[in-house]
């Protein structure tokens, strides 16, 4: 029996061919994606780095903190379901001996890569992408069951972080140039590269990236 056209809306609903339109950032999205500090702390280290020279760093910072600042912006930013004590309930996607294996080995054969080398980028931007990409298509948002912050603990982090930026940053600007080192003036980077200028230094450090990488998506 023919019920006659249908309605926009009722096409829509039923799939009838309609493109799905992008979503549209309100302007009260933008301000909260500019008021948000992940997103300032990561694009203001890619444009430190890039003015450094650290031009892949640079790159990859401001992707991800525009990136993050949509989805901010759209009000989507958040993670998987939470369990009852606010971390992720996420398995292992493999038994943790052969985790802790495959890191290690994964750290041991990337940690013999020159530093700053293409092998070496490729091998931690690949993986690192690939988990993002995995991670950022999660549809368990935006989280509303997460328990609220501790203000001491907030307030300790915040310190922490913010002091270390403003050291970074002094020693940075009081280097001969953005692109000279100084003993003088070391900044994080300089003091981890006696770690980093070794194999075992650069394995310890790739396995603690690992560790932390974990670590951050169980939260």
């Amino acid at each position: 029996m023919d019920e006659g056209p249908q309605a926009p809306s009722e096409a829509s609903a039923l799939g009838g061919g309609a493109s799905p339109s992008t979503p549209r950032i309100p302007a009260s999205g933008v301000l909260g994606a500019a008021r948000d500090p992940v997103v300032i702390i990561l694009l203001l280290a890619g444009i430190f780095d890039g003015l450094a020279g650290n031009l892949i760093h640079s790159v990859l910072l401001i992707a991800v903190g525009l990136a993050l600042g949509r989805e901010v912006a759209l009000g989507r930013r958040g993670g998987a379901s939470v369990a009852g004590n606010g971390a992720l309930a996420i398995p292992p996607p493999w038994p943790p001996v052969l985790a802790i294996l495959g890191a290690v080995a994964y750290a041991v054969i990337v940690g013999a890569f020159g530093r700053y080398s293409w092998p070496a980028t490729l091998a931690v931007v690949l993986p690192g992408s690939v988990v993002l990409i995995v991670t950022w298509r999660e549809k368990g948002y935006p989280r509303r069951d997460v328990p609220p912050l501790d203000a001491i603990g907030a307030i300790a982090w915040v310190s922490a972080f913010v002091g270390l930026a403003l050291w970074e940053l002094a020693a940075l600007l009081l280097q001969p140039s953005l692109t000279t080192d100084s003993a003088a003036h070391p900044t994080i980077s300089v003091l981890t590269d006696p770690l980093l200028a070794t194999h075992p230094g650069r394995s310890i450090a790739l396995l603690l990236w690992l560790g932390l990488g974990w670590f951050i998506l169980q939260r």
